[in-house]
């Protein structure tokens, strides 16, 4: 498949929706040193420790792609790594990290810089006035533990391996990078296009004084000129512009984007420029159908959890990304739900490029305590904010199975918290769907979804034929019902967002983990796929479904791909099967 990348598109840039052109990667070896026993503070590691080993960055100390590959948990780990860095005056020194978990203190050269705590969200401190020309010592100190008090996803809460969560992760696992930007500055960027209005509108937010200057904007697409505005630079500043001129609708399957320039003015003279893109597109619900620009389009996903062996939650590069996309594509899916997990941005600029849908999920808590409540939901909002300029993002789901809310099915104080959820991330963003509860046991929710695992077509078939049964109170041969006490049906669309997990594995031995009775060959699993897609298929109140999964992972062999990304089967066999409906 063709297709054509946004002008502002730089190999490995960490950031691809907000492109600044002076950035440094520092990903590659850092010195390192475990502190179990908490010593680091009073010896004041701060200012510079001796290494205990090296690590490579962005890869998790628990991996082999880290180079340590040490899977007992640590409460407290160091990272210290010397920079050459060379800014003028009327700049500020940025490091952004795109994933440190959970709690990270930033040191340069002693001060104190910074402090966050998530997961899930990028990280950015301030370095400027604890910067020097020239040599720099930068320090890290990042803590983690089990506890269920903080969103964790797949990641176990435990010192060994159980059903289908694994090794944890701890400190830096997504890109560490540098930028220097202007004292005045772009900061936020929130690109809001409307098919509706044929037009596009976008809300900024700016960094230092920039009382007199003015915020210009150009869109072009394809090389062409499409429309252009200003708007005085303020927090807050709105400009909407027509793009009447050209109208190309982002679809899927065709990632038609358009390039945005951005630049920040006093008068004639240049002060920050930012390079963004946008999809024109719209994502709507219509008589139990979701519809993209006004069209039924039939979902044909396939959870990723977007684990490597090896590297675990970090991709190895950013050709895996894009690889990993394509193995999906070739399966026949035309997106995927990335389960328990904040993915890479430059996996969804992949999905936005190729025309692929992204069900957007939140790392599960596993507790229902106000610590846990606030903890997520504030890297909830975090993560939809930093998610919501890709096209590819269809759908919101902020939870999964009733996980961190046990109680949901009758619990009221429950209900309500996850209600405050769905209405939050309305207010964020009201041009998508939200999924509540994904699975089962949904309150206030945009589509109803159904996870069902029944290895059998004709169970699966028998269990959700009609629209009453999938809404049903308890399900057929099912310990778990379609709504909340207190809710009910309302014509929401219906998708089968997990099914199968046929483990397929010709080797059957040791710890390995999936759905119903193993099928050691390609025609006994074709037999199995077929018949529970075809159940699906039968089914034409059911407008969308999710297959688990794209890949094994670790002791889960249930992937049409191993955990290496070999093929189990020739794609095109599922694809055919996958395309009987189009």
């Amino acid at each position: 498949m063709e297709i054509r990348h946004t002008k502002c598109r730089i190999k490995d840039y960490p950031r691809p929706q907000f492109v600044r052109e002076n950035w440094v990667n520092l990903n590659g070896k850092w010195d390192f040193r475990f502190d179990d026993d908490e010593i680091g503070v009073k010896q004041r590691f701060a200012f510079g420790f001796e290494p205990e080993t090296k690590i490579n960055v962005p890869f998790a100390f628990q991996t082999a792609a880290s180079g340590i590959g040490r899977e007992k948990t640590c409460p407290l780990i160091w990272y210290q790594k010397k920079l050459d860095l060379s800014f003028n005056e009327d700049e500020r020194v940025l490091l952004n990290l795109e994933g440190s978990d959970w709690e990270t203190e930033v040191y340069l050269n002693g001060v104190f810089c910074g402090k966050d705590t998530g997961c899930y969200h990028r990280e950015t401190f301030d370095l400027t006035d604890a910067a020097k020309q020239g040599e720099n010592l930068l320090v890290l100190a990042i803590r983690d533990d089990y506890s269920e008090m903080k969103p964790r996803g797949k990641q176990r809460a435990k010192d060994h391996d159980y059903g289908c969560w694994y090794i944890d992760t701890s400190g830096l696992y997504k890109t560490a990078w540098l930028e220097t930007v202007p004292a005045r500055h772009i900061k936020k960027l929130k690109i809001t296009p409307s098919l509706k209005d044929k037009n596009v509108t976008m809300k900024f937010c700016f960094g230092g004084n920039v009382e007199g200057l003015t915020l210009n904007a150009e869109v072009s697409y394809d090389g062409e000129k499409v429309a252009v505005g200003s708007v005085p630079a303020e927090c807050g500043a709105e400009l909407t512009l027509s793009l009447e001129k050209r109208l190309e609708l982002w679809s899927v399957g065709d990632g038609r984007l358009y390039d945005v320039v951005l630049t920040l003015c006093d008068g004639d003279k240049v002060i920050d420029k930012v390079g963004s893109y946008f999809g024109l597109r719209d994502v709507s619900i219509k008589d139990g159908k979701v519809l993209v620009n006004g069209e039924f389009v039939y979902q044909k996903l396939v959870l990723d959890q977007g684990y490597w062996h090896g590297s675990d939650l970090t991709a190895p590069d950013e050709d895996a990304l894009e690889k990993d996309l394509l193995y999906t594509l070739g399966f026949g899916f035309n997106g995927v739900r990335k389960h328990e997990k904040v993915e890479d941005e430059r996996y969804l600029y992949f999905a936005d490029v190729y025309g692929f849908i992204v069900w957007a999920e939140m790392p599960s808590v596993y507790n229902f305590r106000v610590e846990a409540c606030a903890n997520f939901k504030r890297e909830w909002l975090l993560a939809v904010k930093q998610q919501y300029n890709h096209p590819c993002v269809f759908t919101w789901v902020p939870f999964n199975e009733s996980w961190g809310i046990e109680h949901i099915k009758s619990d009221l104080t429950e209900q309500t918290f996850v209600n405050d959820i769905y209405y939050a991330t309305k207010a964020l963003d009201p041009t998508r769907p939200v999924v509540t509860n994904d699975g089962w046991e949904h309150t206030i929710s945009d589509l109803l979804t159904m996870h069902h695992y029944t290895q059998s077509g004709e169970e699966l078939y028998n269990v959700y034929n009609t629209v009453e049964k999938c809404a049903l109170e308890k399900y057929a041969s099912h310990s778990r019902g379609a709504f909340a006490d207190g809710y009910s049906y309302k014509g929401q669309p219906i998708l089968l967002s997990e099914f199968g997990g046929t483990s397929f594995v010709k080797d059957v031995t040791g710890n390995k983990w999936g759905y119903g009775e193993s099928v050691k060959s390609e025609e006994e699993f074709l037999e199995r796929f077929g018949s529970l897609v075809n159940a699906i298929y039968s089914s034409p109140h059911i407008v969308g479904f999710c297959y688990t999964q794209i890949t094994d992972v670790h002791h889960e062999v249930n992937g049409l791909l191993d955990f290496d990304r070999n093929h189990k089967l020739p794609p095109e066999k599922i694809a055919a099967i996958i395309n009987k409906k189009k």
